[in-house]
């Protein structure tokens, strides 16, 4: 586990833009987060069509979330509005 990101437990589906956002503490700042639908499918090897499986799949992978989130900040890959965005 990751000690310098840690997600929160806020995680909802967004049905409109097609991704689960949450926060996630970064070296102790709030940031939000984005995980794209396309990119969750990708990480667990199956399509998601239920809000359901899409957030147990997000559950299944969260640990990977974390590294490829620490990748992006380490880049400085940030949004324009400061999210980092998966």
């Amino acid at each position: 586990m990751n000690q310098a990101i840690i997600i929160g437990d806020d995680q909802r589906w967004q049905a409109l833009n097609q991704c689960i956002e949450f926060s996630a503490q970064v070296m102790g700042a709030k940031v939000q987060c984005a995980v794209r639908k396309a990119t969750l499918e990708h990480l667990v090897g199956l399509p998601l069509s239920s809000d359901e499986k899409i957030l147990e799949a997000y559950h299944s992978v969260q640990f990977d979330i974390e590294e490829l989130l620490e990748q992006k900040l380490q880049e400085e890959d940030f949004e324009a509005n400061g999210a980092l965005i998966l």
